[in-house]
């Protein structure tokens, strides 16, 4: 009896006995992938959240290196050429002929340059969008708090009541009309398990699980 035992385990699994080890395996592999689901979205929340603080530190750079003033949505005047406000504070714009280096990072991307910038959220990334977007920044800026063009009102910081409670940019809808501006509810996105970032003009950044109204004072001035 002893010998036939051991000639049993020496001769490995039964077939039960394998059947439950699989069984076991693969109901830890699907407890597993929710888990690392999850994880990775919210390494993609927080590295969203890090682009927007970089982003609005860029903009408040910009801003006192011109007199306070926040940068225009667009610099162009009555259809001429310009720029965004995202290329704006990115490129060597503000200093014609000069060679000072940019607020944030190139944008619109240099030859040769990666994706993965400050202007591209993971989780709302134009170049992997189906189908591919045209667009090359993840990001709006609020419409009520800068100045449409530079033939438009001028806004310094100080017009800016309370910063800390005055929205600066939110997570961008790439299938917006408005290029990278924030000017309706639909211009807003929800790429982060149906919710987004908003940064402020303090540049401290928060997560919402709803898209806030624009009629809310968030985006006053």
């Amino acid at each position: 009896m002893v010998s036939l035992r051991a000639s049993r385990v020496a001769g490995g699994f039964t077939l039960v006995e394998l059947l439950v080890v699989i069984a076991i395996i693969g109901l830890l592999a699907g407890l597993s992938v929710p888990v690392i689901g999850r994880a990775q979205a919210t390494a993609r929340t927080a590295q969203c959240a890090s682009n927007m603080r970089q982003i609005v530190q860029g903009l408040l750079q910009w801003s006192a290196n011109n007199d306070t003033y926040l940068p225009c949505f667009v610099t162009s005047v009555s259809g001429s050429g310009g720029y965004y406000w995202y290329a704006e504070v990115s490129r060597n714009t503000n200093t014609p002929g000069g060679t000072t280096l940019p607020y944030c990072g190139h944008n619109p991307l240099l030859k040769g340059e990666s994706a993965s910038t400050v202007w591209i959220c993971p989780a709302n990334n134009p170049f992997k969008s189906k189908p591919a977007s045209t667009k090359d920044c993840s990001y709006g800026i609020n419409g009520k708090a800068v100045p449409n063009a530079p033939n438009s009102t001028q806004v310094k910081m100080v017009n800016l009541t309370k910063p800390s409670q005055c929205v600066a940019i939110t997570d961008w809808n790439l299938k917006s009309g408005n290029q990278n501006k924030i000017a309706a509810d639909s211009d807003m996105a929800t790429p982060h398990n149906k919710g987004l970032n908003i940064a402020y003009w303090d540049a401290h950044v928060e997560y919402t699980n709803a898209i806030p109204s624009y009629t809310n004072t968030i985006f006053s001035r």
